[in-house]
């Protein structure tokens, strides 16, 4: 296992980005996109995933599958209890992300499900049961997403390596359904693409008794849906991308949607969504230097007419991404309400 100081070299970076932009790209086919010997690159994904340097996985669209609504935690934690409170939260099965922030107290920052709105209540007047630690709540409703970590990847790769990777994925529909009832049989097949995104057809057709042929139906109907996003988990720093901050911004009602699709155009962007709240679009970027964040505040931000207002906090630890805790373990999903 990598430890957060470990960085990962040149080559190894570049397999990184490639099964960030396909998760399921072969060894084979990786091997003659990027100019390297199949033999090398087999050996590097088997180190790669073995010390959970990354790990390719899924997750279901939340909206589009009716588990619920998402919403983003902000929350300030009494002094000495942020890790223990961190790591606490990290265990909740609907706790998606749990993020470290660098602000003016002790923050956490977190991405969590609930059921339906009505909990938002619940939540903003009982707090979360078994947590002593929290002084101070904010939740905010997921409105929009417009740049997932699903769709993130380094940029490392030429245009051109990109067009090849993409080239032999499944392609979504071009105006899939707002909502598709996740079947139980959806359910089995998504939560083994959340244990292992590479899982071939013939295990996963062992694994949940089905033909191959009918394995390969049902992952390509979640994925031409959009019901289920695959992705390679890495942490940024081992990318050579250090420097990770949380921006909070408040942009003109006019101008939300052109704001929030050209953020998720720039390649420092992991995560971008409209939200509720006073700074209504909330985004995450990552880059390799301190001039470089300042360069994307200034250059990238400052070049966007309808912001009006924009606060930055460090990310300096995350417990959590996307369902898969610091260690790699692979927590579980959220229940269907």
């Amino acid at each position: 296992m990598l430890n957060d100081s470990d960085t990962l070299e040149p080559p190894e970076r570049r397999v990184v980005a490639a099964l960030q932009v396909n998760p399921r790209a072969g060894v084979g086919e990786i091997a003659r996109i990027l100019g390297e010997h199949e033999r090398t690159i087999a050996r590097r994904v088997q180190r790669l995933i073995g010390a959970r340097a990354i790990r390719p996985t899924a997750t279901c669209d939340v909206i589009r599958c009716g588990l619920g609504k998402s919403v983003i935690l902000h929350l300030d934690v009494a002094p000495g209890a942020l890790e223990k409170t961190a790591q606490a939260l990290a265990g909740h099965s609907e706790m998606r992300t749990v993020l470290a922030t660098c602000g003016g107290s002790s923050t956490l920052w977190c991405e969590t499900v609930l059921p339906c709105s009505a909990q938002l209540h619940t939540l903003m007047g009982e707090g979360i049961p078994t947590l002593q630690g929290i002084t101070r709540v904010e939740a905010h409703l997921t409105l929009k997403t417009f740049a997932t970590v699903a769709s993130w990847h380094a940029p490392l790769l030429t245009p051109e390596e990109k067009r090849q990777l993409r080239a032999s994925m499944i392609q979504p529909l071009p105006h899939p359904a707002d909502h598709y009832e996740l079947t139980p049989t959806d359910r089995l097949v998504a939560d083994a693409l959340a244990e292992d995104a590479r899982i071939t057809l013939s295990d996963l057709s062992r694994r949940l008794g089905f033909s191959v042929a009918t394995a390969g139906r049902r992952v390509s109907s979640l994925l031409e849906r959009r019901m289920v996003q695959l992705r390679t988990e890495a942490e940024p720093a081992l990318l050579g991308l250090p420097f990770e901050a949380q921006l909070h911004l408040k942009v003109r009602p006019g101008g939300l949607e052109r704001t929030g699709a050209g953020l998720a155009s720039c390649p420092e962007v992991r995560y971008c969504a409209a939200v509720t709240g006073t700074s209504n679009l909330v985004a995450q970027v990552c880059t390799e230097s301190e001039g470089d964040l300042y360069r994307f505040l200034g250059e990238r931000l400052g070049s966007m007419p309808d912001i009006t207002e924009a606060a930055t906090e460090l990310i300096v630890r995350a417990f959590k991404r996307g369902s898969v805790l610091k260690d790699g373990v692979l927590a579980a999903h959220p229940e269907r309400p």
